[in-house]
């Protein structure tokens, strides 16, 4: 724990607070037969081009800045921050033909470096420094593509945490770069041919990659012969009739069958497209937005995907095409745990399953005969067990809340595992432990609860609690380990994660449980597991914080405008905190699949019940509450934010803060280099040390 003669002599007062004076415009639209009040529009302008909302933005950085350099033990808690950060990190070694790759950390580089070499022992030559991108670090990079025998190396530089990149190329067998400077890219990755002459993209020529909240649509997919310009790509396939759709190009390894998904905004129901390694058309394959298909390799003429089709919790099958038809059949049938993702590899099928939130795997004939199960080192998260299909031994790495993460292999046909590579940890880990409990919400469903906490916690109702959740987008929120979580806990805080509706812990079932007209049981679930751990002993609603980013900051935002009073404090990051608005900006208009649409009567009326920034309530006392964005976030554009602590703070009516530290030149979170990391998570600490009396 941080020193307890600092933590006896620190003062707890809450420091005073000036706010700035926000300008408040009658802005009224009718909507629906609703009239819907929204006096901070003007706080949507582009920060770049308008000076009164960048003047707004330094005021309140300013005010923000002033409050968290009056916590006496904030620089105490960015140099223990500092000392956990500095540890070395590794990702798995993979190959490209002879080829092999790999990214790495000292400790404190503000970027991995990503490293080649002759074979897995010996990756010991630099082949691409991102902290050389730009002195602040605020470059950063957003993919790197070796081609399949290793001939060629494409990578993206995003910039300012954008999610648009530009990628470059460079030849590995000469050292040159190539010519080719490739724009109006947004997350997205090459998907090579298996000769290396080219690669297919996706990209969005027609949208405004230079405007951080223009709207994005109409992507299309093109194809990039390598050494080529830009101008001279051909394109595959587009449908201006649909523009709100989204291609993604597989190309299987050892036959050179595209496979096109395409997806509708967010929803992970999709249709695709294929072609053979001898046919000269696309064709479509599956044509219904009913379900997921996702493709995991290929072998001659057979395919093999992930789907939950008729299995909500997933299950593995195979298409033979045979002269343009298709035989179907199911190779690895529903389980009663969730298949998270599979893959070909080694004339095997490696699956991975989420059991109640953590990570089991398994190994399979092609047929789907289960050959043995790898076994987990604990409760965790476990990756990778990818390859091709010449590999006989692949990699894998596994990471808890108390383990960071550590890389081993398998022998396919043993099954035998063997310790490849694991880092020293500068903090004792050995008091930390990781319990799971079950929770019942509101409609009577058991909702797992991770707690970790030093193993001789306490429970007399007035310990520290950090609550985490997400929910949503059928992403799941798995354990996995966080140096900046176990300096919380060394603090002597408790960190607890929600596996609420919404995501994908218990498959399709989960996620619409937590979607569309059902998004409130989200809310609800969280709010059960916050009065769970009350009830139970492990805090009080004083010592009790909630955190969440993105979707999860819609989390925070619509949980502490229902329930002020059992909260302690409040951290909504990157938060989509408008639900009238956010189809406006960006690729907000792709989230109406989880949301639903404002233009619909009904949606609107539910969107706008629980929407935190029109929910925000005058003459309410609010928990102490830190909002944070990046000013050039072109995911979650930050007007968002923007907004809801503006209106937080002309309706707060007692003493809490209610600030907002806004991270210039930064946008959503990927690509923050270290420093800028290791600042963010000291100042939320020392809120959080102040809010909840530590």
């Amino acid at each position: 724990m941080i020193g307890s003669c600092l933590i006896l002599c620190i003062a707890l007062d809450t420091p005073t607070i000036s706010y700035p004076e926000t300008l408040r415009e009658n802005v009224i639209q009718t909507m629906h037969g609703i009239e819907v009040q929204d006096p901070y529009r003007w706080l949507e302008d582009d920060v770049r081009e308008s000076e009164r909302v960048r003047d707004w933005v330094t005021e309140e950085n300013k005010v923000t800045r002033q409050y968290l350099n009056s916590i006496e033990i904030l620089p105490s808690i960015r140099e223990e921050l500092t000392k956990a950060w500095n540890y070395p990190k590794q990702g798995q070694p993979f190959h490209r033909g002879e080829r092999w790759f790999q990214s790495r950390n000292t400790g404190l580089q503000n970027h991995s470096v990503v490293y080649t070499g002759n074979s897995s022992t010996t990756i010991d030559e630099v082949l691409l420094d991102p902290n050389t991108f730009s002195e602040d670090g605020t470059k950063a990079l957003s993919t790197y593509s070796p081609s399949p025998n290793g001939s060629y190396l494409v990578w993206g530089i995003s910039d300012a945490g954008s999610d648009w990149a530009t990628w470059h190329a460079k030849n590995l067998t000469t050292g040159k770069m190539l010519p080719e400077i490739m724009k109006d890219i947004k997350n997205d990755s090459p998907s090579w041919l298996p000769d290396e002459s080219g690669y297919y993209y996706s990209r969005y020529p027609h949208s405004d990659s230079d405007g951080h909240i223009a709207t994005t649509d109409g992507a299309e997919l093109w194809f990039h012969k390598i050494g080529t310009e830009q101008s001279e790509d051909q394109l595959v396939w587009s449908d201006p009739e649909h523009p709100n759709r989204f291609y993604g190009a597989s190309v299987t390894k050892d036959g050179g069958w595209l496979v096109i998904s395409v997806n509708e905004g967010t929803s992970s129901n999709n249709a695709f497209l294929v072609k053979g390694p001898d046919e000269k058309e696309l064709r479509w394959c599956i044509t219904k937005f009913v379900a997921s298909y996702d493709l995991i390799g290929g072998i001659g003429n057979t395919l093999w995907f992930k789907t939950d089709y008729q299995a909500p919790k997933g299950k593995i099958v195979s298409v033979t095409f045979n002269h343009k038809k298709e035989s179907w059949k199911d190779v690895i049938p529903e389980q009663k745990n969730i298949l998270r993702s599979a893959d070909i590899v080694g004339g095997r099928i490696t699956a991975t399953w989420l059991e109640d939130a953590s990570t089991k795997e398994t190994v399979h004939s092609l047929d789907g005969t289960e050959l043995y199960s790898v076994k987990m080192p604990g409760i965790g998260t476990a990756s990778g067990f990818s390859g091709d299909n010449e590999d006989t031994t692949v990699f894998w790495s596994y990471s808890s809340y108390n383990q960071p993460p550590t890389i081993y292999t398998l022998d396919l046909i043993s099954g035998q595992t063997e310790l490849f590579w694991q880092t020293t940890f500068p903090i004792d880990l050995s008091d930390i432990v990781v319990q799971r409990k079950f929770i019942t919400s509101t409609d009577n469903e058991q909702v797992p609860l991770f707690i970790v906490s030093h193993k001789d916690t306490e429970l007399e109702g007035n310990n520290p609690v950090l609550l985490y959740g997400y929910g949503g987008f059928d992403i799941p929120i798995l354990p996995h380990f966080s140096a900046s979580r176990a300096t919380w806990i060394k603090m002597g805080g408790i960190y607890a994660v929600g596996n609420i509706r919404g995501g994908s812990e218990y498959g399709r079932k989960w996620h619409e449980g937590g979607m569309l007209e059902n998004k409130q049981q989200c809310f609800d679930d969280f709010i059960a597991c916050s009065e769970w751990l009350i009830e139970n002993g492990w805090t009080n609603s004083n010592k009790l914080a909630i955190q969440g980013g993105s979707n999860g900051g819609l989390l925070v935002g619509a949980c502490m405008t229902q329930r002020p009073e059992l909260f302690g404090a409040c951290l909504p990051a990157v938060g989509v905190l408008d639900m009238i608005r956010f189809p406006l900006f960006t690729v907000g208009w792709a989230w109406t699949s989880d949301y639903g649409d404002p233009k619909e009567p009904e949606m609107f009326k539910y969107l706008l019940e629980y929407s935190p920034y029109h929910n925000v309530r005058e003459g309410t006392c609010y928990p102490p509450t830190l909002v944070t964005t990046g000013d050039t976030d072109d995911r979650v554009v930050p007007a968002h934010s923007f907004k809801f602590a503006a209106a937080l703070q002309y309706a707060q009516s007692c003493d809490n803060p209610a600030l907002i530290r806004i991270e210039t030149r930064a946008g959503h979170g990927a690509g923050k280099p270290t420093t800028l990391r290791i600042e963010e998570a000291a100042d939320v600490y020392a809120f959080l040390w102040q809010s909840l009396g530590m």
